[in-house]
């Protein structure tokens, strides 16, 4: 065989080898696309002044689920409400309530005192508030028979489940859908390592409420731990 033939043949192995790994990766990329545009929706929600009734309140500090500036922590006699949010439309109260993922417009939280100093500690970057979880990943949030057609996750702001050491900082559920965990029922979480991009990406804990655990260990007991991709994005 001559040195020519060598030559092409060695250039036409390592093109079929060159597209073989480019339709690898295509098809590794595509394996945590968002399914219905194939790119994550970022937004920067800013609620409407809601139409409903007003309440009274106070904001003490700025907020844990969305830690950005024009958001606050805020109290209604013992109860909590956060994130609320600052609207150039209104200058003596602030935006409670309000939730893109159930299109709840929230109320008007008239303040009895004025807004804080915005804290001076400047979360990492991406820091989001809610995402919603690709489309036809099968999600199963709580004690449901079948796949919900939309799981949202959102940042807690209060104790977070830990598991097998790994901090949960966001819990999963379903729009309009109210339930309560109980003893064996699989629950969904992420971990706070967001990977922004076009499509973006995050850690999915899977857990379970644990009825023996180890001594001095908190009562979870991790079941499932993968990467999965995010349809939408709001912060």
């Amino acid at each position: 065989m001559s040195k020519v033939v060598v030559a092409i043949l060695c250039g036409a192995f390592a093109a079929l080898m060159a597209a073989a790994l480019a339709i690898n990766a295509l098809a590794a990329e595509e394996g945590v696309a968002a399914s219905s545009t194939g790119r994550t929706e970022v937004t920067i929600f800013k609620p409407a002044v809601p139409n409903g009734p007003s309440r009274e309140g106070n904001c003490w500090t700025s907020s844990i689920a969305l830690p950005r500036p024009g958001a606050w922590r805020c109290m209604i006699g013992n109860g909590i409400e956060d994130p609320c949010f600052t609207t150039a439309d209104v200058s003596d109260a602030v935006v409670c309530g309000a939730n893109p993922a159930t299109s709840d417009a929230g109320f008007l939280l008239h303040l009895t005192q004025p807004l804080p100093k915005p804290d001076a500690y400047t979360p990492p970057a991406p820091s989001p508030w809610i995402v919603q979880l690709a489309i036809g990943q099968g999600q199963v949030p709580g004690p449901y028979a079948m796949p919900p057609p939309k799981t949202y996750c959102s940042r807690l702001t209060g104790t977070m489940p830990v598991v097998e050491g790994l901090a949960v900082p966001f819990s999963c559920w379903e729009a309009h859908v109210e339930s309560k965990p109980r003893l064996g029922d699989t629950q969904i979480g992420l971990l706070d390592d967001f990977k922004p991009g076009r499509i973006w990406t995050v850690t999915e804990i899977t857990f379970e409420v644990d009825p023996k655990p180890p001594p001095n260990q908190p009562p979870f007991k991790l079941t499932g731990k993968k990467t999965i991709a995010l349809e939408k994005v709001w912060e």
